[in-house]
């Protein structure tokens, strides 16, 4: 059973997040050589990926629930702390793609349920907080750091892979499955329109990435009828198309409080790290706005132009030769630099 529309997807808001499917067993459905194919997709076009994920969590600020998690944790709200918490979302996403997820015994393995982990306590804790209450079972005290430098565990991780999304008395679920496959829509939004991302490559390989993403998001704990990525590609592009016109853009039309904060701290961030001064609010905007089909924001004449310059650059990434090797090489690098300053 998968997921045909927005509709079914909607479903899962009252079911916890972690639907406590095993870690160390693969699904019926999973295609290894497929899977691996999708893995290798960022290794061909990792600068389009990376902008893609960078402006889908820029849009996805705007939708309430997902905020509301983030600025819970409280490791959102300056600079340096938005430049470490995303550096290191970075850095796990690289793993994922470089390492066997399906190895217990890798780190690729450890890190995705290090993330299923940290999901399960993050639910927890705010379950609490918003109703007073300890949630069933014991609470955990690991921090994100404490929970990165954790080991294997796998054997662990068979019995404690939190069902994240506790309910609360009111029936609201934090991280739920439908929040989970929202989250999931935002890893491969680039396939409606690779383009826009300067990405050149086939349909196929684009369902390539997608099962990729099944797989990566059965790891984490969504349940295969909140799997956004169960479908081919037509399918697929129908729900994320459906996610962007009825949920993100009304979203980021009339941001949740507390927006402007978490998009100011993450852009600045990243400038920070990535030591690029062209990436300002406003040029960001303007490329979100573009993707979105909306009209431009009301930015300086050094903004606009420096958006143009971007679009143009995305353009030739993989159009000039060498470039993108170039690119991949050099975001390789960064990504994995020691101790971001």
């Amino acid at each position: 059973m998968q997921p045909l529309d927005l509709g079914d997807l909607q479903k899962g808001a009252t079911a916890p997040g972690d639907c406590g499917a095993p870690h160390d067993v693969m699904p019926p459905w999973m295609d290894r050589e497929r899977f691996d194919r999708g893995r290798e997709f960022i290794e061909r076009h990792l600068p389009g990926v990376f902008l893609s994920q960078y402006m889908a969590l820029l849009i996805g600020f705007s939708v309430a629930p997902l905020l509301d998690v983030l600025l819970f944790t409280g490791r959102s709200s300056t600079t340096e702390q938005a430049m470490r918490r995303y550096v290191s979302t970075g850095r796990r996403l690289l793993l994922w793609h470089d390492g066997d997820v399906w190895d217990v015994d890798s780190k690729a393995h450890a890190s995705v349920m290090n993330v299923r982990k940290m999901h399960g306590k993050v639910a927890r804790d705010i379950t609490k907080d918003r109703n007073g209450r300890e949630p069933g079972g014991k609470q955990g005290d690991e921090t994100e750091d404490q929970v990165d430098k954790m080991g294997n565990g796998h054997t662990d991780h068979k019995h404690m892979c939190c069902k994240a999304g506790i309910k609360a008395d009111s029936d609201k679920v934090f991280i739920s499955q439908y929040d989970m496959a929202l989250t999931q829509a935002g890893f491969i939004v680039f396939v409606l329109y690779p383009e826009k991302f300067g990405i050149c490559c086939t349909i196929a390989e684009l369902e390539d990435y997608i099962f990729f993403w099944r797989g990566i998001g059965y790891l984490l704990g969504i349940e295969d009828r909140y799997n956004m990525c169960s479908g081919n590609y037509a399918e697929t592009c129908r729900i994320i198309a459906q996610i962007e016109n009825e949920v993100v853009k009304p979203a980021f039309l009339n941001p949740p409080q507390g927006f402007d904060v978490a998009t100011t701290s993450f852009v600045e961030g990243m400038k920070l790290y990535l030591k690029d001064r062209q990436m300002t609010k406003g040029t960001m905007f303007s490329f979100a706005h573009d993707l979105l089909d909306l009209p431009g924001p009301k930015v300086s004449m050094g903004d606009w132009v420096r958006f143009i310059i971007m679009k143009w650059v995305v353009w030739l990434v993989e159009r000039v030769p060498g470039l993108s090797t170039f690119l991949i090489r050099g975001l390789s690098i960064v990504l994995k630099r020691e101790n971001p300053e």
